[in-house]
């Protein structure tokens, strides 16, 4: 009898400071900061930085399940469990989100002091701001850590809870990674991911395959294309209107590669029973120059259908219209494959063909028509 009687004294007494504690004053919209960015060497000081970071001791397993809820955030249900989230009595973690498993994920926001500013300015040989306060999403498991996101201030709310869900739906892979028991440090952000756009020329479907798939699109289609009362896409980020039908060529998909960010990688479309093209449009930053992309394209559209030989371009750079640069060659299937890459400032627009010799006269029209379109209604600088 006395036993239950502690027992249940106990349990009242581990309630009454949650049950007593505010709920935590709300903060202001963070968004995440992009990783990886255009600068693969900014990055690379940044990402080795968080391997130390989420090492520290307050970040440690037992640190973790020991922290004190200073206030209480709205919890969360997902990954199949309940997560009490709320600010800490401790300047680092700041956040936490825990469940009653002790053996479950637990994640954190916590204070980085992000160096790579500094240490690019040394790098750069110019003179040294001072560092900036960054915060790091991470996550600890019975096997290690990991550092998820990086964020400007502390996350609100809502945004903690989309990150911890994504995280647990492996929609938010880890930036970098500690083993336990090795103590081992791994980035896991790769060199191609600087090598350009999601969009894969390649992925032309062959003559007579039908269409294409449906837009990947974390959003609905229309942010990204516009239907045009003649049947054409707009595609307001750039311009463009994807025609329904041009020269033979009936349009019969759209595809949206990155709609979250306003669909800045995008593609339109086209089959004959015997002839396919697909035109993508996409903004790419400042070093990327139109030589250094049609390579990357080049390469990417031969890996997916190898090359038994050259063949001619079909819409050489000599006979007029947009300047561009082509490359052709045949399949071992006996098709023709190839693409032209014009470039309008930040805008690139690549031409993706697969067709037969007797079809050369009627791509060579099409190409003429979509690029010499492209040409002039795409003018920099572009929204």
């Amino acid at each position: 009898m006395r036993s239950w009687t502690w027992t249940l004294l106990g349990l009242a007494l581990a309630t009454t400071p949650a049950a007593a504690r505010e709920a935590c004053p709300a903060r202001p919209p963070a968004g995440a900061i992009a990783m990886p960015s255009t600068n693969m060497q900014s990055d690379l000081v940044t990402l080795m930085s968080l391997g130390p970071a989420i090492a520290d001791k307050a970040l440690q397993r037992k640190a973790l399940l020991k922290a004190k809820p200073k206030c209480d955030e709205p919890g969360v249900e997902t990954g199949g469990a309940t997560y009490a989230l709320f600010e800490t009595a401790a300047p680092s973690p700041v956040l936490m989100a825990r469940t009653a498993d002790p053996d479950a994920p637990i994640f954190f926001v916590a204070p980085f002091a992000d160096m790579t500013t500094a240490i690019m300015a040394e790098i750069e040989k110019r003179p040294a701001p001072p560092a900036t306060a960054s915060y790091v999403l991470g996550v600890s498991t019975r096997t290690g850590a990991s550092a998820l996101r990086l964020y400007p201030s502390v996350p609100d709310n809502a945004t903690f809870k989309a990150d911890i869900t994504a995280a647990l739906q492996g929609r938010l892979p880890p930036l970098v990674s500690r083993d336990e028991r090795t103590k081992h440090v791994q980035i896991n952000v790769q060199a191609d991911a600087y090598e350009g756009p999601k969009s894969t020329p390649g992925a032309t479907p062959l003559p007579g395959s039908g269409p294409g798939l449906p837009a990947v699109s974390a959003t609905p289609q229309n942010d990204s294309f516009r239907d045009q009362p003649d049947g054409g896409a707009l595609h307001p980020a750039s311009g463009f209107t994807c025609p329904a039908a041009i020269d033979g060529f009936k349009r019969d998909r759209l595809t949206v590669y990155d709609a979250a960010q306003g669909g800045r990688d995008v593609s339109c479309g086209y089959a004959t029973p015997s002839a396919t093209a697909t035109l993508y449009l996409t903004k790419l930053p400042a070093q990327y120059t139109l030589t250094r992309v049609f390579d990357i394209y080049v390469e990417q559209a031969k890996a997916h259908t190898p090359a038994v030989s050259d063949v001619a371009d079909p819409y050489p750079a000599s006979e007029g219209g947009p300047r561009r640069q082509g490359r052709f060659w045949r399949d071992k299937e006996g098709r023709n494959e190839g693409l032209w890459l014009v470039q309008i400032g930040p805008w690139f627009a690549k031409l993706r063909v697969t067709y037969r010799d007797a079809d050369a006269a009627t791509v060579r029209r099409l190409a003429a028509d979509l690029l010499g379109a492209i040409d002039a209604q795409v003018k920099p600088p572009t929204a």
